[in-house]
């Protein structure tokens, strides 16, 4: 039996994470990033099992599309492009998905 997450689920927790960004994206955003990345830890100690990979995959690409969002709305002066974004992700950067718990080991 697969074990993976459900839909509403996985769009209440999107739901909440963008609450979350849009009321903290005032934040430094080194403090900000730090943040999210924990964040993205949780979900993916929380969700990382066996046959889940794409659905906290799909998680994290979702997250970056918001966060891009959310940090691009900050200010007028030279909004946001993707370059800029991946430059700020590549010095501060995400953790990426992977499954932390093995449903199926054999001892």
């Amino acid at each position: 039996m697969k074990r993976i997450t459900a839909r509403k689920k996985f769009q209440a927790k999107l739901r909440v994470f963008k609450e979350w960004l849009k009321l903290n994206r005032i934040l430094p955003v080194p403090e900000l990033l730090a943040k999210v990345a924990a964040k993205l830890r949780g979900h993916f100690a929380y969700y990382g099992v066996s046959d889940n990979a794409k659905g906290i995959g799909r998680f994290a690409y979702e997250v970056r599309i918001m966060l891009f969002k959310w940090l691009d709305r900050r200010g007028r002066r030279g909004s946001l492009n993707w370059e800029k974004f991946r430059k700020l992700l590549k010095r501060f950067p995400l953790p990426q998905p992977r499954i932390t718990v093995n449903l199926f080991k054999t001892t």
